[in-house]
């Protein structure tokens, strides 16, 4: 028998707290993220079913694994995705920092009463937005956010299609292609 990664009343907290989260009305989205796309996650058996790796050459039928693949392992891949995103992050201390930075400005700004004064001048929040944004979107170029999205792009598709391309369709899909189920 298998060791629970968390004590018991841990996981319960942790259950609790996301739970009350998902059901605020500003976190709708996370609720709904989570009963539409996480709900089709498939099993690590069926997503590393070592049975089902064939090497091919014929591109119709990569084509056809690509179709099915693609769709049945959805949630999988938008995992994957994920942790690539948050493996590029966390590796890359001044994006890090930048991403922290532009979301602490961004949320400082929205809790403004009004105007912001500094040396006689008032700025109104739309102003600090757009000069905020427009300082954020440099500093994003400048920690490397670009190399960021391009590297996670490539990552994801070479491992995503190539998961895709050599694992066969399971006999599920073989049926739903007849319409017998």
């Amino acid at each position: 028998m298998s060791t629970p990664l968390l004590p018991s009343d841990t996981a319960q907290t942790l259950g609790a707290a996301a739970t009350n989260i998902a059901n605020e009305a500003r976190f709708s989205f996370l609720r709904k993220f989570r009963e539409q796309r996480l709900s089709n996650i498939r099993p690590f058996g069926d997503f590393f079913d070592k049975n089902r790796i064939s090497f091919t050459t014929s591109f119709h039928t990569i084509s056809q694994r690509w179709n099915y693949n693609l769709q049945y392992f959805s949630a999988n891949y938008l995992l994957i995705i994920l942790a690539l995103s948050i493996y590029a992050i966390i590796t890359s201390w001044w994006l890090l920092f930048t991403i922290a930075f532009v979301f602490g400005g961004f949320y400082l700004i929205s809790r403004l009463d009004g105007p912001l004064t500094i040396g006689g001048t008032a700025l109104s929040p739309s102003t600090l937005y757009a000069s905020y944004a427009g300082i954020s979107l440099i500093l994003l170029l400048f920690s490397g956010a670009t190399g960021a999205i391009f590297w996670i792009i490539g990552a994801a598709a070479i491992i995503i299609l190539g998961h895709a391309a050599i694992l066969e369709p399971g006999l599920e899909g073989e049926f739903s292609a007849d319409g017998q189920v």
